[in-house]
């Protein structure tokens, strides 16, 4: 493991605690409402995961995979399924590789709001990339994906 400059480091560390703490905070729930987007609470964060997870799933998921897909146990996905079912942001129909279990896909309401989040993302990446030149911009983008990729998962770094 190749050593790095503690400076940069902490730069990182400290830089991803502000983006995790602007997106708890009420500033960013209150200017999601102002841009007409679904409020950014704690709340609809796993819905929105579930969602997301569901997003380009045609056929659609089974439940235990989209609780692996978004990090929660499968009673919790259930819970969850419940609820957006009960909304019409899902849908359930038959798995037909196997009866004992249902597919889960997105409504055309759920693939909306999908889009409708997406967009508002995409917009506040787009303010933040404003001051960087389009050859920044790729290369910031492309050292975040690999960073992304070589995050520690499922251990008590990721905390």
């Amino acid at each position: 493991m190749p050593t790095h400059d503690a400076g940069a480091e902490e730069a990182v560390e400290r830089a991803l605690v502000r983006i995790r703490r602007d997106q708890q905070a009420r500033r960013l729930q209150q200017r999601a409402a102002e841009d007409g987007a679904p409020k950014a609470t704690a709340a609809n964060a796993a819905r929105i995961r579930y969602l997301d997870a569901l997003d380009g799933e045609s056929d659609g998921r089974t439940i235990s995979a989209v609780a692996e897909a978004i990090g929660v146990d499968r009673p919790r996905a259930s819970r969850l399924t419940a609820e957006l079912l009960a909304e019409g942001l899902v849908e359930r129909r038959p798995d037909p590789g196997d009866s004992r279990y249902a597919l889960i896909r997105l409504t055309a309401e759920g693939g909306e709001l999908i889009a409708e989040i997406r967009e508002h993302r995409r917009r506040n990446v787009a303010e933040a990339l404003a001051g960087f030149t389009a050859a920044e911009a790729r290369t910031f983008a492309d050292l975040l994906e690999r960073f992304v990729e070589a995050w520690p998962r499922g251990s008590s770094q990721d905390r």
